[in-house]
């Protein structure tokens, strides 16, 4: 499984993949930045964006539960695209 964190002092976008991803794929998560969809929705294991609450928008239902979290509205502060 591939473990895809697209911030990495702050866990948002977490996205698992069953297979390995191309160095195409890779920079394309890359470049579309925080709020980007998974690129292979056939090999998606889950998908976590984060927004809010700890469901898995994958469909495989692998949704969690949330402990100490904060979630913020000013995540881009002192975010750069990159």
């Amino acid at each position: 499984m591939v473990l895809v964190v697209t911030q990495i002092s702050r866990s948002a976008n977490v996205q698992i993949y069953n297979t390995s991803l191309s160095a195409n794929e890779i920079q394309a998560l890359y470049l579309e930045g925080i709020g980007g969809a998974p690129i292979d929705l056939q090999h998606l294991v889950a998908w976590w964006p984060l927004n809010g609450n700890a469901n898995d928008y994958s469909g495989n239902g692998n949704n969690g539960q949330i402990n100490n979290v904060n979630f913020v509205s000013n995540w881009y502060n002192g975010y750069t695209t990159p």
